[in-house]
């Protein structure tokens, strides 16, 4: 079951879902809270002073990482050590490094940080949309590509994700990876979301990773997804990207073949001041 909440922030979507959050972990139904890593803690601090004592027994605020290792922990599979910014950085350059003579970005020479700095954004963004280098390879050799720099680019991008994944293997666990992974063992343990509610609350929007695990969650267990839509102006352009998450969202449902509700609140929140409903509709047209 999937459930859309569209609230901007002056409305009350918010607070109706932590009474929604609350109500549930005072009947002691198990209940996770995903949030994007940098707001874990702070969101964990906050749900404290909300909830009652006794909700760490059942509830649990978490994010895309935490989970698949806790996940993994629990039901056997890939577990362990993600790299930071800094070795990620270092781990690319020592493959720009090795490929050097063979990459058209580099013709034989050294690394510096700006090519590092764009090899980890491609790589990042082929991952988000769970590319792999297998694929990227057939596509440059395929007769769809043309342009011969387009095809070149393709191939370098491919041979840096092959080698780096190599390296990155080696010491550390990649979450792209392992995310997918986990969404392939749940489809085979639906048990472990069994009795649980899902709340999704801070995003924009998704990788594609973690539009595969969302669905497969969906599909074992209620999932509440809260997206910071306006009921007036939702449709300007500083919201597309919440509008084009809303709709796979609402597909991925329909694939799956499970309800689906989309929930509006209308009131609007009278802890906030009148003022901040005002700046918001001024913020995007100055």
């Amino acid at each position: 079951m999937l459930t859309v909440y569209k609230s901007g922030l002056t409305s009350t979507g918010e607070s109706e879902l932590v009474a929604r959050i609350g109500a549930r972990v005072r009947a002691d139904g198990r209940t996770l809270l995903f949030v994007p890593e940098q707001q874990t803690l702070s969101t964990e601090r906050t749900m404290c002073d909300m909830l009652p004592p006794s909700a760490p027994r059942c509830f649990e605020v978490t994010n895309f990482t935490r989970f698949a290792n806790t996940a993994f922990r629990t039901l056997g599979g890939i577990s362990g050590e993600y790299c930071d910014k800094t070795a990620k950085s270092l781990l690319m350059w020592r493959t720009l490094t090795e490929l050097s003579p063979l990459l058209s970005m580099t013709r034989g020479r050294v690394p510096n940080a700006g090519i590092v700095a764009r090899a980890e954004a491609a790589v990042g963004e082929m991952q988000s949309l769970a590319i792999s280098a297998d694929e990227l390879s057939e596509l440059a050799e395929g007769d769809t590509v043309r342009d011969r720099r387009l095809g070149s680019k393709l191939t370098d991008l491919s041979m840096i994700m092959s080698l780096y994944r190599k390296h990155l293997g080696e010491k550390y666990n990649d979450i792209t990876e392992d995310t997918i992974a986990l969404a392939k063992m749940l489809e085979s343990h639906p048990e472990y979301l069994s009795e649980t509610e899902v709340y999704v609350s801070g995003f924009t929007s998704f990788t594609e990773p973690q539009y595969r695990l969302l669905e497969v969650m969906m599909s074992i267990c209620p999932v509440t997804v809260a997206l910071a839509l306006p009921r007036a102006g939702g449709e300007r352009y500083e919201y597309l990207e919440l509008r084009t998450t809303e709709r796979r969202l609402l597909s991925l449902a329909d694939r799956r073949s499970v309800k689906k509700t989309v929930v509006r609140p209308d009131a609007r929140d009278m802890a906030r001041p009148e003022i901040l409903s005002q700046l918001c509709d001024l913020l995007w047209s100055v």
